[in-house]
């Protein structure tokens, strides 16, 4: 299968379609587009719920970050690295993978469209929230 144009609904659509049946192209492409969106989420969130503030830790998505802005981060002086933002990223990707699933284009709305709401809900915090700490929430 071809990759989609960004540009069209049709290829929104085409794109969820082909994520559904499993291509792992779609998904590649899909992850392309909105990986930027979700470690901004997961970072958010983490560091408003980080147990490591006072602790000699670096934050992985800090670190991811830089890289995909093309800066590689000095290995001298590194800290160990705290691996639960990129765990929240992962949940997070995993979340959107399940929840893309239900966008149809209604009224002509573009997945970009739909992405940023379930990122910004209050439901995908709430489940998070859930997920980090259990069932307190």
């Amino acid at each position: 299968m071809e990759k989609v144009g960004k540009g069209t609904l049709d290829g929104d659509l085409r794109l969820v379609a082909g994520i559904g049946e499993g291509d792992a192209r779609q998904w590649e492409e899909f992850v392309e587009r909105y990986t930027g969106w979700a470690l901004y989420r997961a970072s958010r969130w983490c560091k408003q719920h980080c147990a490591h503030r006072a602790l000699d830790m670096e934050c992985g998505i800090q670190s991811v970050s830089m890289r995909m802005d093309g800066i590689i981060p000095s290995v001298s002086g590194r800290r160990e690295e705290c691996d639960e933002g990129m765990d929240t990223y992962i949940w997070i990707m995993e979340q959107l993978k399940r929840k893309i699933m239900k966008y149809g284009g209604k009224n002509g709305s573009r997945l970009s469209t739909f992405v940023w709401t379930v990122l910004n809900s209050r439901e995908l915090y709430v489940d998070w929230l859930r997920w980090k700490y259990g069932r307190v929430f």
